[in-house]
């Protein structure tokens, strides 16, 4: 697919990226290794969710820089990726709805999430069918996914780090 091949430094940077915050959401992770039961539920719906839309794109880019990708390849992967995003992002939504969430949490927990694995979704697609606006649907699906993914693992950190202080 040569409209993909243009877009490979983009994904391989993106991927880089990506990895480096996930591998930065497990300190999180083990920062918040010795808290209550109300916590920990907390913990559960907020660090498991931002390392799995880190590694989505992560994954995502590992699959858009294969070599020998197909369109049908591509749709199959990406698009099945983006609904099962969406279906997570909804099931995240249930399990914070108990927390009061203002509108920034919510923002970057909860909808921008789901937003961006319908786009994934929608933008596979057109990808299959060979529509350009489709690899820029992607990329910037990828794109909300990892700074989504870093302002939460910030979000954490600092989070975790005032927690001790009181």
């Amino acid at each position: 697919m040569p409209a993909l091949a243009e877009w490979r430094d983009f994904y391989v940077m993106i991927g880089t990226a990506s990895g480096a915050i996930v591998g930065a959401t497990f300190v999180v992770a083990s920062l918040a290794s010795n808290i209550r039961e109300r916590m920990a539920e907390g913990i559960r719906g907020f660090i498991t969710p931002s390392a799995v839309h880190l590694a989505s794109v992560l994954v995502g880019s590992a699959i858009l820089t294969a070599p020998t990708l197909t369109p049908l390849g591509l749709a199959l992967l990406l698009g099945a990726g983006g609904v099962a995003g969406v279906v997570y992002g909804i099931v995240v939504a249930f399990r914070v709805r108990s927390f009061k969430l203002d509108l920034s949490d919510t923002t970057f927990y909860v909808a921008l999430p789901i937003v961006a694995y319908a786009a994934m979704a929608a933008a596979a697609f057109l990808c299959r069918w060979g529509a350009e606006l489709g690899f820029d649907t992607l990329a910037v699906s990828l794109v909300v996914l990892l700074i989504a993914g870093m302002r939460n693992a910030w979000d954490m950190a600092t989070f975790m780090i005032m927690r001790d202080k009181k």
